[in-house]
């Protein structure tokens, strides 16, 4: 697979999870690829795991998307390498999930600093970008089903609010050869959980239990799916011929849980 070969993609959350699956397929499709995330060490694996998948060496750098200014000097230093600013990947994310009146400002803040601002840095910066270069792009947001619950809390707040982000992109780039869509994932393995509290976790479980999840994880599969679900899908929406726009997808673990 060398559908990719001579196009820059940039992913964030790259070190784990989601990212990390997203950079190992693309990579192995000959993407030049620009990983971020918050560990160097971590970056260093997946960039290892792109290698070992066939894919060139990845450029990674650890940064803090909760700070202004580092992702666009990213996407600056990856255009300055390229002459084909193919994608954005906008996955990196934080989830405190706690009710709002058991919530705080630094939680509120770090989660609109990363969920949201970041999305927007990035997507301002890559856009200039490819109108620049003159080629087909595609900005991906990955969402959360979160968004679409009745009762969400900030974090699904934060993710409805990057549903509306990329409605108004995709119009503000209809007449350009950039297309962007929302990918709004339901549950897959990742450690998007480090931010739960010890209550939040223990209501995870009993959920699990109640779907007939025992504590060996045995059929966990139906409500927890594999992050190389997600990269497939990425690979597709990236697949597809610049004259279509795939809007957003949907794709979740067979069972669906509001938890």
């Amino acid at each position: 697979m060398t559908q990719f070969t001579g196009k820059t993609i940039i992913i964030t959350g790259a070190s784990s999870g989601l990212g990390r699956a997203i950079a190992i397929r693309l990579g192995s499709a000959v993407a030049d690829l620009w990983l971020t995330g918050r560990s160097q060490a971590e970056l260093n694996v997946t960039a290892s795991m792109v290698v070992d998948a066939g894919g060139p060496p990845p450029q990674t750098r650890a940064i803090d998307l909760a700070e202004r200014g580092p992702l666009a000097a990213l996407v600056a230093e990856a255009a300055g390498t390229s002459d084909h600013l193919f994608a954005l990947i906008n996955n990196a994310g934080l989830m405190f999930p706690e009710p709002v009146m058991q919530g705080s400002v630094d939680r509120w803040t770090a989660m609109l600093s990363v969920n949201v601002l970041a999305v927007l840095e990035g997507a301002q910066a890559a856009v200039a970008v490819m109108r620049t270069h003159g080629k087909p792009g595609h900005i991906i947001n990955i969402g959360s089903v979160a968004a679409r619950w009745e009762e969400t809390g900030v974090y699904g707040a934060t993710k409805k609010m990057v549903e509306n982000i990329t409605a108004s992109l995709r119009g503000e780039t209809e007449q350009d050869d950039i297309r962007v869509t929302t990918i709004v994932p339901g549950g897959f393995a990742t450690q998007l959980a480090r931010g739960f509290q010890a209550e939040q976790l223990a209501t995870v479980q009993q959920s699990f239990v109640q779907q007939g999840i025992g504590p060996d994880g045995a059929g966990a599969h139906r409500l927890v799916s594999d992050p190389v679900h997600l990269a497939n899908a990425v690979a597709y929406v990236l697949e597809q011929p610049i004259d279509i726009n795939i809007q957003e997808l949907v794709i979740r673990p067979p069972v669906a849980t509001g938890v």
